[in-house]
């Protein structure tokens, strides 16, 4: 299992972990209409990768995954492989470089990801233009 808070101070690993686990109790004990702002526990930006498909790898099984968005950090999509939270996959970002993540969330086709290691900002930032190009062409 991988430390949530790799890098981060530990006064500030601590603060994030609180204040996730208090959005965690107030969206199950709450209806919602609480005056108390959501807490943001992404630590990156996302970009828009709709329409992008990828290869999702996982042990010998392929799968396609539609893409959604991407952050340095972690993916999220659309698959209809059965992946489980917790397990490992590859995914193909660009070819013929697979990244490893894990499967932190999953609900029906949807599924979150953990990139093991940040993608380097030149290359999201790359990776994203090129789709942005390939999204005009079409």
């Amino acid at each position: 299992m991988r430390q949530a808070c790799v890098g981060w101070p530990g006064t500030e690993c601590a603060l994030l972990k609180l204040s996730g686990l208090a959005s965690s109790i107030r969206a199950v004990f709450t209806d919602g209409d609480s005056d108390a702002p959501p807490v943001e526990r992404r630590k990156e930006g996302r970009r828009d990768f709709l329409g992008r498909k990828v290869i999702v790898r996982q042990y010998r099984t392929l799968g396609i995954m539609h893409l959604r968005n991407v952050s340095r950090g972690g993916i999220c999509g659309l698959t209809d492989m059965p992946l489980a939270i917790g397990s490992i996959v590859f995914v193909e970002l660009n070819r013929p470089h697979f990244y490893a993540a894990e499967v932190v969330w999953a609900t029906n086709l949807r599924i979150g990801l953990s990139l093991y290691k940040p993608l380097k900002p030149e290359l999201l930032d790359r990776i994203h233009v090129d789709h942005i190009a390939k999204k005009k062409m079409a």
